[in-house]
């Protein structure tokens, strides 16, 4: 059986409930055992509780600070857990109405003072914070919004949780009469609105901000864009296999908005290049910045480095396997021509998994690469059309070795299969290292 350590966020997380339970506990200790809490009183206040504690480390997970990602394995793994926990936030305020609901009923309580806002019910905001969540939560899972529309749904989303918490604190209720668990919940609160007031109103002012020109926009393929990009001022210095939000100022209507990519360029050379899929409004437009298009120059806003998907935070594992499907080659690119000039000696196998042999767009560049390249890198070029699904059996069965790491990056479901099949095979969860090519 393999250990598997417990990673910063499992603890983080666990002190967390923790401290929230046992400050109910104290809060509760005279009535504890007594059947005024049991069985349902005491559970809706705990579950209660525990939102709170859910709604604010999502919102640190997602506070864009780079500060802030070794607690949560880097911002693309922050987003994952971001995810888990606002749905684990919305499931406990739901129990809450539930299990609350119940205990009414069981008392001869109208039930309506936990369901139906009314002007003489004190309940009432919460009611309604409730049936907003519940309603804006079903919209969040709409793959058919637009990704700046997302945005500022899912901002509405923590703003509800934070102005529902702090008006269930100030209600007459268990954290009305006890201190420490009142001020435990005046710290999450005070995160809350930290880590949201950062995000929605302050990174873009005092976040990690680069302005690049743009020199160039290629178009590889039919829907894969490299989009060359110079310092004006000062350069980005970041790690291989990093990513960054970008902003456009000149895109009409998507100023505001950042949106993620990953770095295809390496960090020895002056310029950043990005290289995205068109799959949305904002990458639609990215060629109209090409010089040609334009009598004036172009800017951007770089904000970043962000991440923790690059080699170099995985020092200890000489041997590596990378596994990059379509468009996740991306920060494999960065890697193999950071090796050109690494003097870090590593043994990598390389698989570019592709459906079509035209969809390879990046081969030659990777085989230039490769042959620079100190390390010794073996090279796949996998067409799924021909070859088959790409399965980690047969990357195993090619290698020949059990001591290795596995670094992928793709679509969620190519990821999720393929770091299942790892791990199916033996492999250590902290040796499947991955990135998913989703910030929504």
């Amino acid at each position: 059986m393999t250990f598997t350590k417990p990673s910063r966020f499992f603890w983080l997380l666990s002190v967390t409930l923790l401290i929230t339970t046992l400050l109910w506990v104290g809060a509760n200790h005279e009535v504890l055992l007594s059947n005024r809490l049991w069985p349902w009183r005491g559970p809706s206040q705990l579950v209660a509780l525990w939102s709170a504690s859910f709604v604010t480390l999502a919102l640190l997970a997602i506070v864009r600070s780079s500060a802030m990602e070794f607690l949560f394995g880097g911002l693309d793994q922050a987003v994952l857990l971001h995810r888990k926990l606002g749905l684990a936030a919305l499931i406990t305020q739901v129990a809450h109405a539930v299990v609350l609901t119940i205990h009414f009923i069981t008392h001869g309580i109208p039930i309506a003072l936990s369901l139906k806002p009314t002007l003489s019910n004190d309940r009432t905001p919460d009611i309604i914070f409730l049936y907003a969540l519940i309603a804006l939560g079903f919209l969040a899972y709409d793959r058919r919004m637009q990704y700046e529309r997302w945005i500022k749904l899912h901002r509405l989303i923590g703003l509800l949780f934070v102005a529902g918490t702090i008006h269930a604190s100030t209600l007459n209720g268990v954290t009305h009469h006890f201190e420490p668990l009142r001020t435990w919940i005046v710290i999450l609160l005070l995160i809350s609105i930290s880590a949201w007031l950062y995000q929605v109103l302050l990174f873009r002012k005092f976040g990690p901000r680069y302005q690049y020109r743009v020199v160039s926009v290629t178009q590889r393929g039919k829907d894969i864009v490299d989009v060359l990009l110079r310092p004006t001022v000062k350069r980005m210095m970041y790690l291989p296999g990093t990513f960054v939000f970008i902003s456009v100022p000149s895109f009409n209507g998507k100023t505001r908005e950042l949106h993620p990519f990953s770095l295809s360029s390496t960090p020895t050379e002056r310029d950043l290049r990005v290289s995205c899929k068109q799959v949305g409004d904002f990458t639609q437009q990215l060629p109209t910045l090409h010089p040609a298009n334009s009598d004036d120059i172009k800017f951007v806003d770089v904000y970043g480095p962000f991440g923790n998907f690059t080699p170099h935070r995985f020092a200890p594992y000489r041997r590596m396997i990378w596994i990059g499907a379509g468009i996740g080659i991306t920060p494999f690119l960065s890697m193999i021509a950071f090796e050109r000039s690494n003097r870090d000696f590593r043994r990598v196998w390389l698989y570019y998994s592709v459906r079509a042999p035209e969809d390879g767009i990046y081969d030659a560049e990777i085989k230039e690469n490769i042959e620079r390249a100190d390390s010794l890198i073996d090279y796949t070029l996998w067409v799924s059309s021909t070859q088959g699904r790409l399965s980690a059996a047969q990357v195993v069965a090619d290698i020949e070795l059990d001591d290795y790491a596995v670094m992928l990056c793709g679509t969620k479901a190519f990821v999720a299969g393929m770091a299942a099949e790892f791990s199916a095979l033996g492999l250590a969860s902290e040796r499947i290292i991955t990135e998913e090519l989703q910030f929504r």
